[in-house]
């Protein structure tokens, strides 16, 4: 299988560097003006630098009357010194309605009024930085991949605004030491603006994205130029953190008498170091780091589930590049490392190499749900983690990739039942993953992408329901996926096939299944009436055939559905799907029907609300227990603003199972969170996030206080509690209260 590996990878980076790049049109450029004086971060422009930078004036209507001019004018200057690069912003808001945006906390104002600058360093019209901003000065910072935006990415900068009767403006101060860019060529970089106007229902660009012009956002960006003689990246960062945190937890008999609260304090200091090696390439390390979940995780229902429960990575240290570690299977999920102890992640870009590698001691301790092969025991113990990436970019949007992964357990000793040592491997567990990946775009409108890749494991003796087995296996296996896919602006037709194999493992990464060999195709074509409610409105279509490695069918399925997008910032999404699953040895018949609602114009309230009905299976261990019956899903998510200072999300999730249509009821289980911020100043916000799970009869309550001077300089207070019924009513059953303080410093 490694002869077949290779030349596949070999065939792969043949046919990138085949891969013809696609000229763009000529792209509109403005010239950066170097500031003479100090400028104020105040969000006034009452600096005289700013009347000497040309004024970026064009901005135009996408999506919907593409091209035409918006209902409010926008105006943007862009100035530099010696350490930044600054953004002068006006809105005009003059037509009646008032500006609609919120105090939130930072990152969240995508669904109000704001405005975000993306600057493609680069210029390898793939890749640009995200810094927005909303009247209240609220600041949105993220990375712009492709088509997709990734806000889990922050960095320090300056911005200020200020409203007004004729609309708003903000200033933007972006340290050059936050960016890593070339220090040598033509000073040009990608310039794409994006503004909402929220009561209007518009998006205006400058310049003009046009949907029928495919491949990706920044491919249609202007150009920034007179910024050769920038000097950036490099720098030291230093973030120090203290914590203590206590835990306690107590338990109840069948008469309901609690025991005394068993609890224990634990103090943590730690540190995390970022060195620039170079203008494009950065060094991360960390020692003993914070992860504590200061948010935590959305309570998800697990009860009749096939496939495992993905939950995002929310840790600051795995987040920032974790693009670069993407793939077309999700073969790093860095939630993986449970409980790290050291650590060290190079990621950066060396001209048309994209580089990243992380290495991490982890304590263990995490799940092996959804690691694929032979997945059985209790879960991953201590060890090493190490992932290597590199990316090539070809042309315009085509690039081939390799990815590395290897996961080494340490040589542990485990007892018997009956009090004897069972050694584990000699030299410990380990899952190597090896894959090559690749996105060629071909012409125009044609596009292509895959991977193929081996995974060779072996595991150790592992406690299995109590008893400790001793396991020695050596096994491998494959995967690989083809994409093509051709889209104008208004068809879209894509085709695919993919191979999991049985014992293809991935203790690095997440999969939904192995043993799977699956053909799919999707399809749509958008149609734009000129007048009516409507928007757009998009039949849609979609199949596919999934069989194991055996040759024995496991699903098929083929749906319809109809996408209808209305002015007003309404969404309606109806679908029909008919699919057939096997479930043990049997073939069930299933019919499922969709439904999706959308509103969020009204800026007090916004809804949501999603429902699935369908012909579920129950997954019983055997096949006389499973059996088809009646499953109804729905989703209930709104977000209530009483007061620009007050945000909450509450979100419902029913899901109920019963025997048939009308007939007895299996299970019924809902699940309640509703997590209200109230923020008093952009830096100082509380919030209350209470959940509860009928089916545990759990409710969990997390309580937080955080001031946040920037990304790294935070103190939080926090208190989190669990409460479950005992008889009549609930009880407390566990708390943790904690501190932690963490400063940034930039020497």
């Amino acid at each position: 299988m490694k002869r077949v590996l290779l030349a596949v990878l070999l065939s792969l980076l043949a046919l990138g560097m085949t891969a013809e790049p696609v000229e763009g049109a000529e792209r509109p450029q403005i010239e950066v003006v170097r500031a003479g004086g100090p400028i104020r971060v105040d969000g006034r422009m009452d600096e005289t630098d700013w009347e000497r930078a040309p004024p970026i004036t064009a901005f135009r209507l996408i999506l919907v009357r593409e091209g035409e001019a918006p209902s409010e004018s926008t105006e943007v200057r862009v100035l530099h010194d010696d350490s930044h690069l600054y953004f002068g912003i006006r809105c005009a808001n003059r037509s009646p309605g008032a500006v609609r945006a919120s105090l939130t906390p930072r990152d969240q104002i995508l669904d109000g009024d704001h405005i975000s600058i993306h600057l493609d360093t680069y210029r390898d019209f793939h890749r640009a930085y995200i810094f927005g901003v909303n009247p209240y000065g609220v600041q949105l910072d993220g990375i712009l991949d492709g088509d997709e935006p990734d806000f889990n990415w922050d960095s320090v900068w300056d911005a200020e605004s200020t409203r007004d009767a004729e609309g708003w403006a903000s200033e933007i101060a972006v340290p050059l030491q936050a960016l890593r860019f070339p220090q040598s060529g033509d000073g040009r970089w990608g310039l794409w603006i994006r503004r909402e106007i929220t009561k209007n229902d518009e998006v205006c660009t400058w310049p003009l994205y046009r949907e029928g012009v495919q491949g990706d956002i920044m491919l249609q960006a202007g150009d920034l130029g007179g910024l050769a003689s920038l000097r950036g990246g490099g720098g030291l960062e230093l973030q120090p953190y203290v914590s203590s945190t206590n835990f306690a937890s107590r338990t109840f008999d069948a008469n309901e008498d609690a025991s005394d609260w068993n609890d224990r304090t634990e103090a943590d200091v730690g540190l995390d170091v970022k060195y620039g090696l170079t203008a494009t390439m950065a060094l991360d390390g960390t020692l003993n780091p914070d992860f504590s979940q200061i948010e935590a995780d959305a309570l998800q229902i697990d009860v009749n589930r096939r496939f495992p429960l993905f939950f995002p990575e929310k840790r600051t240290f795995f987040l920032e590049g974790s693009e670069i570690f993407a793939t077309p299977y999700n073969l790093v999920y860095t939630r993986r490392i449970a409980d790290p102890a050291f650590g060290g992640k190079l990621t950066g870009k060396a001209g048309r190499w994209r580089l990243g590698a992380i290495a991490v001691r982890d304590d263990g301790g995490s799940s092996i749900d959804g690691v694929g092969g032979r997945a059985f025991g209790d879960g991953l113990t201590q060890g090493w983690f190490s992932i290597g990436r590199a990316r090539y970019d070809i042309g315009e949007n085509s690039n081939v990739g390799l990815l590395i992964t290897d996961h080494r357990s340490d040589r542990e000793s485990l007892a018997s039942d009956t009090g004897g040592i069972i050694q584990r491997v000699p030299n410990g567990a380990q899952n190597t993953v090896v894959a090559a990946d690749t996105r060629l775009r071909l012409s125009r409108s044609f596009f292509f992408s895959g991977q193929i890749g081996g995974s060779w494991t072996r595991v150790d003796s592992t406690a299995v329901s109590g008893a400790v087995r001793d396991v020695r296996e050596q096994f491998s296996d494959a995967l690989y996926t083809t994409n093509a896919w051709y889209q104008d602006g208004t068809s879209y037709v894509l085709g695919y096939h993919d191979y999991l194999g049985p014992d293809f493992r991935t203790e690095s990464g997440f999969l939904d299944r192995v043993d799977a060999r699956t053909s799919a195709f999707e399809g749509h074509v958008t149609m734009r009436p000129k007048r009516g409610p409507l928007r757009t409105w998009q039949p849609q279509s979609n199949g596919n055939v999934i069989h194991d490695a055996r040759g024995i069918l496991q699903e098929r399925r083929l749906a319809g559905a109809v996408e209808w997008s209305f002015h007003k910032q309404t969404r309606l999404h109806t679908r029909f799907a008919h699919v057939i699953e096997r479930w043990r040895s049997r073939e069930y018949d299933r019919n499922r029907y969709i439904l999706e609602l959308e509103n969020t114009l009204w800026r007090p309230l916004g809804m949501s609300f999603f429902a699935t009905l369908e012909d579920g299976i129950f997954y019983a261990p055997t096949d006389s227990a499973s059996f088809l019956g009646w499953q109804e899903s729905y989703q209930l998510i709104g977000t209530i603003r009483p007061d620009p200072r007050l945000t909450s999300e509450v979100t419902a999730t029913r899901n109920r199972f019963s025997r048939s249509y009308g007939g007895a009821e299996v299970y019924d289980i809902l699940v309640v969170g509703a997590k209200t911020t109230y923020q008093f100043t952009r830096r100082l916000f509380a919030r209350l996030y209470p959940q509860y799970d009928t089916d545990a009869d759990h409710l969990d309550v997390d309580a937080l206080l955080a001031y946040v001077i920037h990304p790294g300089s935070v103190l939080y207070v926090g208190v989190n509690g669990d409460l479950d019924r005992m008889g009549d009513r609930h009880r407390a059953t566990g708390r943790t209260v904690f501190l932690k303080a963490s400063y940034l410093f930039q020497p």
